[in-house]
């Protein structure tokens, strides 16, 4: 799961991060969050073969709320939205899961595994850019540096697909910087709301909400598809998408976050594209061209100097994982 930076308040009751003793599984754990997350563009790659996109998103997030929804109340009691922000709540489900999760499986059916990762790694830059825009504050050079490089990186990628006259796999990676902007959208909406009520139960009830709009676009397309040839390995990848990225990475990551600092989480993330490419590469055999590993290069120092703009600011953002 490619992450970005929301602020929800630390609880007195915990340890601050970096102040209490790591547990021992803690860094085997948020490895295998990064390869969980990683994997998640092949799986959702490879289960469009079996799945259409509006149904696949409608199952993946049914599946996720079912398990969300009983684990916040757990890990949150009484914690809950008030009625006043109840539209807010809709607005980030709306921008999280009919327009995110919709552009997002859209666009996999002809992006490539690591294009996808790569592009999800500029939510940082646009989470800036929209926050400006937003009213949050102008830019510091070293944003505008990073937003620069990192759009650079992005411009290689899609001239590359361009000279090469592949017009489907632009329209996928087009359609997946579109799922981009739209979760950065979520990430500047949702700051204030996230500081009130904690990532966890802001996510699932946005969840929930956006689920529930995209039901009757779902239901729609699921009535005109035919599941009977779908394989096992096609509800394995359902079931990873559902269960593994959109719950237990979620839990795991904040629960790394009680114990590492957020600049430390941070780089972790940032090594998501690269091992998205590798077992793209690996296991998809898709071609790595040098175009590329310049695109990789661009983004990923453009995302550094954002990320250690923010950082350096009192009150810098944490890290949470991106929906997809």
């Amino acid at each position: 799961m490619s992450t970005t930076y929301v602020s929800p308040p630390l609880d007195p009751r915990q340890p601050a991060p970096g102040a209490a003793p790591r547990p021992p599984l803690l860094l085997p754990t948020l490895g295998m969050n990064v390869l969980i997350a990683s994997g998640t563009f092949l799986v959702a790659k490879q289960t469009l073969a079996d799945f259409p996109p509006l149904v696949l998103a409608m199952l993946r997030f049914l599946l996720a709320a079912v398990l969300l929804w009983p684990l916040t109340r757990w890990l949150r009691p009484g914690r809950r939205v008030a009625p006043a922000d109840r539209g807010r709540i809709m607005v980030l489900g709306l921008l999280a899961v009919p327009l995110n999760q919709g552009l997002f499986l859209h666009g996999m059916q002809w992006a490539s595994a690591s294009h996808a990762a790569l592009l999800y790694a500029l939510t940082p830059a646009f989470v800036v850019l929209i926050g400006f825009f937003h009213g949050d504050g102008r830019p510091t050079w070293r944003d505008l540096a990073g937003m620069a490089l990192a759009f650079a990186g992005v411009l290689v990628l899609l001239l590359e697909r361009g000279l090469h006259f592949d017009p489907r796999s632009l329209q996928g990676d087009l359609l997946i910087l579109g799922a981009v902007i739209a979760w950065a959208g979520y990430l500047v909406l949702g700051r204030q709301t996230t500081r009130r009520y904690g990532a966890l139960v802001v996510t699932t009830e946005a969840l929930v909400a956006g689920t529930i709009m995209f039901l009757p676009i779902g239901l729609l397309a699921l009535a005109r598809a035919d599941l009977s040839a779908a394989s096992a390995a096609g509800w394995g990848g359902v079931l990873y998408l559902a269960w593994l990225t959109s719950a237990l990475n979620y839990v795991s990551w904040f629960w790394g976050l009680r114990y590492l600092k957020s600049a430390t989480v941070a780089m972790l993330t940032n090594l998501q594209p690269v091992v998205a490419a590798a077992l793209a590469w690996a296991l998809l055999h898709e071609p790595l061209p040098p175009s590329f590993a310049l695109s990789l290069a661009l983004v990923l120092g453009g995302v550094w100097l954002t990320q250690s703009a923010r950082f350096s600011r009192p009150g810098g953002a944490l890290a949470a994982p991106a929906a997809r």
